[in-house]
Parts: C-alpha cells; structure tokens; sequence
C-alpha cells in the first residue's frame, strides 16, 4: 500500500423510493420506502475502508442531526473525518428507483456545499495518497472554484482522480478545463462522457476530452453491462474490461463503488486495467442486491474474480 483515500465527494442523506414508473409532470405515483442513508460520498469511502484502504473525508460535515446519524456510520466504516464541523446540516436527496434499477433522484443542498481552501489546505497529504473529487460538487460555483483550485495545485506525488457526474451539464465549463489539466485519471459513464465532449466542443469547437487532459493521464469510461473501457494515456489503445455476469437489481451507487475500488486497487499497487477489472468484479456485486449498502467486502470481490459471476447466495 502506498498512500491514503482522501475523497471530498459530499455526503448527504438519501431517502431511495421504489417506483413502478417516473410519474408524468403533475401526477403522482405510489411508492415503496425504505430507510433513510448516507448517500453520494459515503459508499465510496465505506467501500475503500471495507477493502482495507485507509479511507478520509475531506468534506463538510455539520452540528445537524443528519450529520450526527453520518458521522456514527462514517465511525463504524472505519472513516476518518479530516474536516472541522459547519453549523448546520447536510442536504438530502429523494431517489426514485424504478423495477429495472434506473434511479432519477431531486437534491437539496446543505453545508457539504461549503467547502473552504483553508480547510482543504490543512490537511497533510503524503507521497503517493489519492484525492477524489466528485463532479456532483462542482455544480455549485462556490464549491466549483474551491475544490478546482485545491484539485489543480495537489503536488505531483498526489494522485488525482476526478470522476464526472450525472450533472456534468451544471457544471462552468472553467471549472472542468481546470481540474482536467491536473487529473491524472478520469473516469465517467457513457452519458457523461458524451456530455463533457459536447460541453467542451461547444466552447471550444473540435475540442475532445482527450485535448484538454494531460497526455499521460487516464480516461475509464464505464460501460454498464459492457463492463468498462480504459485507455491509460494518450498513446494507448483503448482497453474493454467485460463485466462480470450478475442480475441487476438496483443500480444506485454502482458508479460509486467502481470508483472506490479503482481506487483502492490503484493504491494497493495494481496497474489501472487490473485495478477495473477489480472493480467491475466490485460492481457486479452491488447491481446484485437493493441500494449500494452493505458496500461489497474484499472476500466477496475476490470471489466474483474467481468464479467469473456473482453467487448470490452472498
């Protein structure tokens, strides 16, 4: 092992909703509950902690009741919290799951959208840690030149990886060019990727993802059931990972946990192809069962490397 996973992914509360079908605007559908839990950063870094990584969060936490229901599972993960408290609390976020695990979700925002340098600066990084930083925080323009500015001056011996969101289009186009000149490797799903290209092409005609990052950085774009496609620098072929075979149930939190274990495999010292294919292995497990908890353990990943597919009696 050779570093630490320092993620400023936010955390806020979910509240998943089992739905038959998205209502049409002005109608209402019936819905199936269950349990409120931390969503967004957390099952990254709960998932990293699971597979043995040390694991941080670098994003604001509050003095909140929802902060205080995260702050005891983030404590029972085995999460460090390397942030001071914001008076105030965490947003929420009402996810609607529909029966083929496709999730639309309605976000407020609260003090995780208040990111401050100084904070960001005080923490002591060490030769060869890894920083996510998560697109979904970059929508707010605050949180934007805060994260993007702290993401752009990480010293080289950082690994930074940047993973873009489902709000890829809310994001300022300065924002992305910044953190896309320092990323080191980049990782979206097919819409995202298609999204930043036009994003960056619109400002810029002719100009791909490819132009603005680094020639030595990495782009992974996942695939979904096809699995994931890497290409680890500029002069690399593009590499397809197949996925792992497994039943979707509920795709909530997919993205999250390959990145986190991308992560964790690329600390442990595993080159990127293998470090993917860990994680679609990591993937496969959680599209298998409801919601993106309980994050996958290293036993059950190394499982599905073994066996090719998920048991599920897991």
């Amino acid at each position: 092992m050779t570093g630490r996973f320092i993620s400023t992914d936010s955390i806020v509360l979910s509240l998943p909703l089992h739905v038959d079908h998205i209502p049409e605007r002005g109608t209402s559908v019936r819905a199936d509950s269950a349990m409120s839990r931390p969503g967004g950063g957390f099952t990254t870094l709960s998932a990293v902690a699971a597979y043995g990584i040390p694991a941080l969060l670098a994003s604001p936490l509050g003095t909140g009741p929802n902060s205080f229901t995260v702050r005891r599972q983030l404590a029972h993960a085995g999460v460090q919290i390397v942030t001071d408290e914001l008076v105030g609390d965490i947003g929420a976020a009402i996810m609607l799951v529909e029966n083929d695990g496709s999730t639309t979700s309605v976000a407020t925002s609260g003090v995780e959208s208040e990111p401050s340098r100084a904070a960001l600066d005080r923490i002591e990084l060490q030769e060869g840690d890894l920083v996510h930083i998560g697109g979904a925080d970059l929508v707010n323009e605050s949180s934007a030149r805060v994260l993007s500015g702290w993401g752009a001056d990480l010293p080289d011996d950082v690994t930074l990886v940047v993973s873009v969101s489902p709000a890829v289009e809310q994001v300022p186009v300065w924002a992305w060019r910044r953190l896309l000149k320092r990323v080191d490797v980049l990782t979206m799903n097919i819409r995202q990727a298609s999204t930043l290209s036009r994003i960056l092409a619109t400002t810029e005609p002719g100009t791909a993802i490819r132009h603005v990052i680094r020639p030595d950085a990495a782009i992974v774009r996942r695939l979904g059931v096809m699995g994931c496609e890497v290409q680890v620098d500029e002069n690399s072929p593009r590499v397809q990972i197949p996925a792992f075979d497994s039943i979707t149930v509920d795709t909530v939190g997919v993205g999250d946990t390959h990145i986190a274990i991308m992560s964790a495999a690329l600390l442990e010292g595993h080159d990127l192809i293998e470090a993917c294919r860990i994680a679609n292995a990591a993937a496969a497990v959680t599209i298998s069962h409801e919601s993106a908890l309980p994050v996958p353990t290293r036993s059950q990943i190394e499982e599905v490397l073994r066996e090719k597919r998920v048991k599920y009696s897991m």
